[in-house]
């Protein structure tokens, strides 16, 4: 079912007794939890009409009672199921066992004054249980998986120019590259961006970089090109940005081994006639990730990349058997690392 269709039939009160929202857009998700409160049930009765139930640590039963119990002084219960992993192919690590038996009568014969919700945030449901299988039957299932990249990008794009901003293409390919192209990250960090550009409507690129945090993976992305470009006093620096964070050292330079393991790969697949669509699909990696690795190693040696990677796997050899400080470790690998590079 298209989201944005059933959206708009909820807004006009055109309710169903039982949804499942199926995917893991947090997102849509928490939009259209939102939407349901608001309608579904007036503001002084939420208290007595809506129930919301997580079934990672609680019994379906409860959920069940309340779905069937009528309403207090109001027309209508709202009766939201989280994290329903009796849905799927995964065991419970909770030990619960959910009576699905009543779910089953309950589908057959829904509460005419109850609106049942069911989130699931899943790729897909085990249509092997009879459970799913009816569920698909019996209740509007709601899509709400996250959009692919060019759907995010027009979906944040429109909705800067609907709010009635400006921002060039610079910044906005910046903004994109900081949330990696996630529609949930973005819509978070659009607020800030928007009361900074208040004042005449323009988002500029100096405020993503002031205002849109990079992520742990791509402050060692920058790390990367800095050492690369053998700018130690910036690498180190973004190093000691990160320790202010509180990021474990063996934890950056696991992620940086991980890094340059993929700028090997990708300098010996290149070397042997392998294009970036056929290295995506070896690595099975993010494309965007393979175009940014095809563009560091270009004019680096399979040597220089080998040396970086065995002198971080023996960095972490240090940090882990506690030879030394760890930060110092650290360092002095991009020190010796540094140095040793030929000029590009």
């Amino acid at each position: 079912m298209n989201y944005t269709t059933e959206m708009s039939k909820i807004k006009k009160g055109q309710l169903q007794p039982v949804y499942l929202f199926l995917g893991k857009e947090d997102f849509f998700i928490e939009e259209a939890k939102q939407l349901l409160l608001r309608t579904v049930v007036d503001e002084a009765d939420k208290d007595l009409n809506v129930g919301i139930f997580n079934m990672d640590g609680t019994l379906l039963d409860r959920a069940l009672e309340d779905a069937e119990s009528l309403p207090f002084f109001g027309e209508r219960r709202l009766v939201i199921i989280e994290n329903p992993l009796f849905l799927t192919a995964e065991k419970p690590k909770n030990g619960l066992e959910h009576d699905l038996g009543w779910l089953e009568g309950y589908l057959e014969n829904p509460s005419p004054s109850t609106i049942l919700a069911i989130f699931a945030p899943y790729e897909k449901l085990d249509s092997r249980k009879k459970i799913s299988k009816l569920l698909a039957k019996k209740a509007v299932t709601v899509d709400v998986s996250p959009l692919a990249e060019k759907e995010a990008r027009k979906f944040l794009g429109d909705m800067i120019k609907n709010e009635g901003y400006q921002m060039d293409r610079d910044a906005l390919e910046l903004f994109y590259e900081r949330i990696e192209n996630q529609l949930s990250r973005g819509m978070r960090e659009l607020p800030k961006l928007f009361l900074a550009g208040s004042e005449d409507k323009k988002l500029t690129k100096q405020m993503v970089i002031d205002l849109i945090p990079r992520n742990l993976e791509q402050n060692i992305f920058e790390l990367v090109t800095q050492v690369l470009n053998k700018n130690t006093y910036l690498a180190i620096q973004i190093y000691r940005d990160l320790l202010l964070q509180k990021e474990e050292p063996i934890k950056i330079n696991a992620i940086l081994l991980g890094q340059f393991r993929l700028l090997l790969q990708v300098k010996l697949l290149s070397k042997n006639g392998y294009q970036q669509t056929d290295i995506t699909k070896v690595l099975k990696i993010h494309p965007y990730r393979v175009k940014l690795a095809f563009q560091q190693v270009r004019n680096l040696s399979e040597k220089v990349l080998a040396d970086a990677f065995q002198g971080l796997v023996e960095t972490e050899y240090n940090m882990k058997t506690g030879q030394g400080l760890k930060e110092i470790q650290f360092e002095l690998f991009l020190i010796r690392y540094a140095n040793a590079m030929p000029n590009q």
